[in-house]
């Protein structure tokens, strides 16, 4: 009996040196360059597009670190979809004994994502690995039937493996959204995120917090200084309160990501005591309009500006309006200096958005001596536009108007001349019917007066 036990001893003394032996020369085949190349081959036959690894250094018990990533876009596409400077994995294998795959890290160091179009109107990620996938291969003979079998979600005895992601994380990340010709729609710079992530029981949850130092919305709008907490499930990514600054003020709302369905953006915001001429500053534009901006805006789309529906409104309180191009025309053909730099107490604007239209179904700016109101819209394909609108005048700036022009103002209750007129054509050189129309309504008044 004694003999029997110490060659027990000593055969499990033995495999376990085998083993020990197995893993020890499995690891050191990982630092290989064999084995680098073979994770590259299979990385690039998973994406179907070139992928670059500048280093890999991997462990059996811990986990595998990256540097110097590089994935390209995928065929009919120029440049890289991501490159990062670091990719690491850390996992622990012993709560794989419970049926739970415990990953400790899962983070990528100054990654670069670029999402793109290509001259189809195709996105660059709907194609992320399409070229990979294999297709399945047919049977030579129909399968004969076979009995019904329970799935490992529905057996008690074989249900799947519980995943703990105890944090995902981006440090100094950067995403840029490009839209037909390469045009910039949305940049997001210095992009910090943590979240925790659990899949358990058929459901997916998470939350963490996220910063982002600067966002770019088609080099006009600037959020910065942007944070959030976040909430992860199968159906969206939510970041929510979110806090920021827009043009001096103070930004509040949320943006979620819908993953269910097809993907899908969010965004709800809302705009506190900013300033208009640092917002037009910032967009690069002439500084057209100075006072406190007010804006709340809710937008949802799946792509570029096309795809985006929504509304919201935009006030300015205590400001002036300057250098407008149709303060020139109008100017011009009232002979009314005073339209060139227009003072007003309030400007509001309420628009809805739909098919890359914007429409602008109450348009009331109100000064003391000038006041504008109308609607319209302005196509963001050409920027074009399509206004009514009636300008309201104080009888002490009408003393240069043109005699025709004079004779077609309507006098209001309050004492304001009012005159109605269209504005079309492009937005940097727009049309206006105003002369044609006065002359048609002179000729009507002329009309009336002969035939009573």
């Amino acid at each position: 009996m004694k003999k029997l036990l110490k060659i027990s001893i000593v055969l499990v003394i033995l495999v376990a040196a085998v083993l020990a032996g197995v893993v020890f020369y499995a690891d050191r085949y990982l630092q290989t360059p064999e084995f680098k190349a073979q994770v590259t081959a299979a990385a690039r036959d998973a994406v179907g597009s070139d992928v670059q690894i500048g280093d890999l250094k991997a462990s059996v018990f811990s986990g595998v670190t990256l540097k110097q990533v590089v994935i390209a876009n995928p065929p009919g596409f120029a440049g890289n979809l991501l490159t990062a400077d670091e990719f690491v994995l850390r996992y622990d294998l012993l709560p794989l004994l419970q049926k739970r795959v415990q990953v400790d890290r899962l983070s990528l160091g100054k990654p670069v994502l670029t999402l793109c179009k290509n001259d189809k109107g195709d996105w660059n990620y709907e194609k992320f690995g399409v070229q990979g996938a294999a297709p399945a291969a047919k049977p030579a003979t129909a399968p004969a039937p076979s009995k019904p079998t329970t799935t490992p979600s529905s057996s008690g005895g074989g249900a799947a493996l519980d995943v703990r992601l105890s944090k995902l994380a981006l440090a100094d990340a950067e995403v840029v959204v490009l839209g037909a010709g390469g045009k910039a729609l949305t940049k997001l710079e210095k992009v910090d995120a943590s979240t925790s992530l659990d899949m358990a029981g058929g459901k997916t949850t998470g939350s963490g917090n996220t910063s982002i130092a600067t966002l770019n919305a088609a080099n006009f709008l600037f959020g910065r200084g942007i944070t959030a907490p976040v909430a992860v499930s199968a159906e969206a990514v939510k970041l929510a309160p979110l806090r920021g600054k827009l043009a001096g003020g103070d930004v509040s709302g949320e943006v979620a990501l819908k993953l269910a369905g097809g993907f899908k953006y969010v965004v709800n915001i809302a705009v506190k005591d900013g300033s208009m001429e640092t917002l037009l500053k910032e967009a690069g534009t002439k500084p057209l309009m100075t006072g406190k901006l007010q804006a709340t805006s809710d937008l949802e789309g799946a792509g570029g500006l096309p795809t985006i529906t929504g509304k919201g409104q935009l006030a300015v309180s205590d400001g002036l309006l300057v250098q407008l191009p149709l303060q020139d025309v109008l100017a011009t053909l009232l002979q009314v200096a005073a339209l060139k730099e227009i003072k007003f107490q309030t400007c509001t604007v309420d628009y809805a958005l739909a098919n890359n239209i914007l429409k602008t179904p109450s348009i009331k700016l109100i000064g003391p001596r000038i006041q504008l109101t109308g609607s319209g819209e302005m196509s963001l394909a050409d920027y074009t536009l399509n206004h009514e609108l009636t300008l309201a005048l104080a009888k002490d700036l009408l003393g240069a108007v043109p005699s025709q022009l004079k004779s077609a103002l309507k006098p209001r209750e309050d004492g304001f001349m009012t005159l109605t007129f269209k504005v079309t054509g492009p937005y940097d050189s727009p049309k206006t019917d105003l002369l044609g129309g006065v002359i048609k309504n002179v000729i009507q008044d002329q009309l009336k007066k002969l035939f009573k």
